[in-house]
């Protein structure tokens, strides 16, 4: 089966640094790639504005060819049609395509920070992998030092390792713990215990009175959550180093999106890799989903893995 990689072509700033990612994507993973025009097709009401809008799409892919034939990689485009920069519409396109990977730009083309709609849609939604462009500097030389979370919802130790392989990047498997989520510093006083007689020396307990965690038990709790988080670090990196990838872990304490964001731009990482499921209903009702808030907030670019067959 030919592998397929499907990149949006937009007017935004990023759109030229995204097609050569989408080209360098394509290079290494053996990869065709199928362009997609995407654009606000409400505003060209007109028969004149809808043929300018595809004249220039005409040049960006002219642009994007000349850039994928000095890669060695096959495009064709999917202009049949001009999609609306709705996830639905582009979605739609995808299921049609069948596409590896989805590339797209990432940031918001007036703010310039965090996430444009389409990409926080489609990071929601889209049942394909996806990668969200972030390069601030423009700078879009083959990823080199890739981040991979090991707490995904599901096994990505193998997809990761290869792809980190076809690059020859180095990988970093990363585990962040928060010590305080879920840590009970103290109790309230059972039933139980107020209904039998306390040990000699010990205060007799009333319903209403808490119970501290003792520092030494507190302290274990924490170092155990550690341990756990280096061995999932662990688990994913020796996958990797057995593909002969330069690979070492780091195990982060705090909250999982701040320090992850500061992770990626203390080390300058390239991509941050993370498996994550499509939300389902709840998560839909929810203001935002951690996954999401990670995306957002990190400076790299973003590879969110959905299928590892």
């Amino acid at each position: 089966m030919v592998k397929k990689i499907q990149l949006l072509v937009d007017s935004s700033p990023d759109s030229d640094v995204t097609a050569m990612r989408a080209v360098s994507v394509a290079s290494h993973l053996d990869a065709v790639i199928v362009a997609t025009e995407i654009r606000d097709t409400r505003r060209f009401d007109s028969y004149s504005k809808s043929e300018k809008a595809k004249q220039l799409f005409g040049r960006k892919l002219e642009r994007i060819s000349d850039l994928a034939a000095d890669r060695g990689v096959e495009i064709c485009d999917d202009s049949s049609k001009a999609v609306a920069d709705q996830s639905k519409d582009i979605l739609k396109v995808a299921g049609h395509i069948h596409p590896n990977v989805v590339v797209s730009s990432a940031l918001d083309s007036a703010r310039r920070v965090g996430l444009s709609d389409r990409a926080a849609e489609l990071f929601k939604y889209s049942k394909h992998n996806l990668l969200l462009v972030k390069d601030p500097q423009h700078d879009a030389s083959d990823f080199q030092n890739i981040l991979v979370s090991a707490d995904s919802p599901f096994d990505i130790s193998d997809y990761t390792a290869d792809f980190a392989e076809r690059y020859k990047a180095k990988l970093t498997a990363v585990k962040v713990v928060d010590l305080e989520e879920g840590m009970i510093s103290a109790r309230p006083v059972y039933l139980s215990e107020v209904s039998s007689s306390p040990a000699p020396g010990m205060p007799r307990r009333q319903l209403g009175d808490t119970i501290k965690t003792s520092e030494t038990l507190l302290t274990k709790m924490k170092e155990s959550g550690i341990r756990r988080g280096q061995a999932m670090a662990d688990a994913v990196a020796n996958v990797a180093r057995d593909r002969g990838v330069n690979v070492e872990t780091k195990v982060l304490i705090g909250k999982r999106d701040d320090e992850l964001a500061n992770f990626t731009k203390q080390q300058q990482i390239d991509l941050l890799m993370l498996g994550s499921d499509r939300e389902n209903l709840v998560k839909r009702l929810m203001h935002k989903t951690a996954p999401e808030s990670i995306v957002r907030k990190v400076d790299s670019s973003v590879f969110a893995v959905r299928k590892v067959a």
